[in-house]
């Protein structure tokens, strides 16, 4: 009785070199997940500035106490809402503690709520609400 041999197929990739291939391919995966989620592609985000307002009912007015040096009113969107309707007021140039957000230059009248908001990270920087104005 004669016994058969498998035929062993020589067109094919050994079993070691496909190992190396797909440890290769995930090592390449690895590095460049690494980069993207460390930063090192992509886009550069923006960091919010810190800025901060103090209300003053009395006077309707929001007040900047600080501000960083960079920040600047151009990002800044500032948006009055009341029962009815709603406006934005844009103001230009940099910003600074001291510069005063009046409500009473605005149009709208009643309780008036306003919302700060930094344009390029989308952040909320405050919101205030204002009775009578």
């Amino acid at each position: 009785m004669k016994t058969q041999r498998k035929k062993i197929n020589n067109n094919a990739v050994s079993a070691v070199i496909g190992v190396i291939i797909m440890v290769a391919i995930t090592v390449a995966m690895a590095a460049v997940a690494y980069a993207y989620f460390t930063g090192m592609i992509g886009g550069q985000k923006s960091a919010t500035p810190a800025i901060s307002f103090t209300p003053s009912a009395s006077e309707k007015t929001i007040t900047v106490t600080t501000a960083d040096v960079d920040a600047n009113w151009n990002d800044i969107r500032i948006t009055f809402t009341n029962a009815t309707s709603s406006n934005e007021t844009l103001k230009n140039g940099v910003m600074k503690a001291g510069d005063i957000i009046s409500l009473l230059a605005q149009p709208l009248r009643g309780t008036v709520t306003v919302t700060i908001i930094h344009l390029p990270t989308n952040s909320l920087l405050g919101t205030y609400t204002f009775e009578n104005v």
